[in-house]
């Protein structure tokens, strides 16, 4: 099941023996654990009844499993870091698998034991197999663009401010779908707009942390009007945030080969829902995109994008300096827009 469905039974006061805890979207994952020990554990006795392993031996998970509670109706045990679950092999593999292969069929009604494995899983071992078969597997995946509109508001709710959708997509642009860290861009804008219930599109380009993605972005649309200083002030940013030169030139590459494969499709007309999933980019980039590509042909951003890759050969050759390259390709880039 997903996390909301998990939310859901919980609320409704299902709660299994024996859970799967696994996928990227970490702060939920985090919000579903304290969810689930607010639920099973009693106030002030928390510590007595919540254990928490790691890389813990079978036997040592079986121990914690057969504890009887302390003054409340279950007691929590949270595996982390299990080798058991995650890649390559572990030590004594077959025997410590099949302990608890036999054993999460016969968990106490009083314990409620979970795997929290995040992305460290091989759904190819015995053990993550037959966990992810359980009707507590829980899979955390990042949220969509509609499930992260009602995350945002719901967030903003307490505080006493709103966003439209497009004020929610510009966020997730500019700073990325990381919910920590939208939570404390979130509390930064809240303040910000100090006296306003809704919190805008300038709000967030004036006040959001800006990722190297969306300022390579940025970077992109000044190239495009020949902006040069604008273009080398956005690098020394990307720079002085400790962004790699290498690095910035395959951001700057991945931007321009989507922008050519992007003309390509506009060429075939084909759908723009189609087209963004095709690239994998949400609606607020989409259209960004859309302008940067505006008149160019297919054949003008093949030669940026040849420019791009020769770029990245003559670092690696060692027959330029980074520095030399990056600025020098900037500079091609910006005099090829007037060809």
């Amino acid at each position: 099941m997903d996390h909301q469905a998990f939310f859901e039974e919980l609320k409704a006061g299902t709660v299994r023996n024996v859970y799967l805890f696994s996928g990227p979207e970490a702060h939920i994952r985090r919000s579903a654990l304290e969810a689930l020990e607010k639920k099973t554990l009693m106030p002030g006795l928390e510590s007595m009844n919540r254990t928490v392993l790691s890389n813990a031996p079978a036997q040592s998970i079986i121990e914690s499993c057969e504890t009887l509670p302390m003054m409340s109706d279950y007691r929590l045990i949270i595996v982390r870091d299990c080798a058991l679950l995650a890649a390559g092999k572990a030590k004594d593999e077959a025997q410590e698998s099949a302990l608890l292969l036999d054993y999460i069929g016969h968990v106490p009604p009083s314990t409620v034991l979970v795997f929290d494995a995040g992305t460290a899983i091989d759904k190819r071992k015995k053990l993550a197999a037959a966990l992810a078969k359980l009707p507590g597997a829980v899979s955390f995946e990042p949220l969509d663009d509609v499930q992260l509109y009602k995350w945002m508001n719901q967030t903003l709710r307490p505080m006493g401010k709103r966003m439209s959708r497009e004020a929610c997509e510009q966020l997730a642009f500019t700073s990325g779908r990381d919910l920590t860290l939208l939570g404390g861009e979130l509390a930064k804008l809240a303040a910000y707009a100090d006296g306003r219930e809704e919190i805008t599109g300038e709000d967030i380009e004036k006040v959001a942390t800006h990722t190297a993605e969306c300022t390579v972005f940025a970077m992109v649309d000044a190239l495009s009007e020949a902006r040069a200083q604008d273009a080398f002030r956005l690098l020394s940013v990307l720079l002085s945030g400790g962004e790699q030169r290498i690095g910035i030139l395959a951001m700057i590459t991945r931007h321009y080969r989507q922008m050519m494969y992007l003309a390509a499709m506009q060429a075939q007309r084909m759908p723009q829902g189609q087209m963004m999933k095709t690239l994998g980019v949400p609606s607020f980039a989409m259209n960004r995109l859309m302008r940067q590509v505006g008149r160019r042909t297919y054949a003008q951003l093949h030669e940026q994008v040849e420019n791009c890759v020769k770029t990245d050969y003559d670092i690696k050759s060692g027959r330029m300096r980074e520095d030399a390259a990056l600025e020098r390709l900037m500079l091609l880039l910006m005099a090829s827009q007037n060809k």
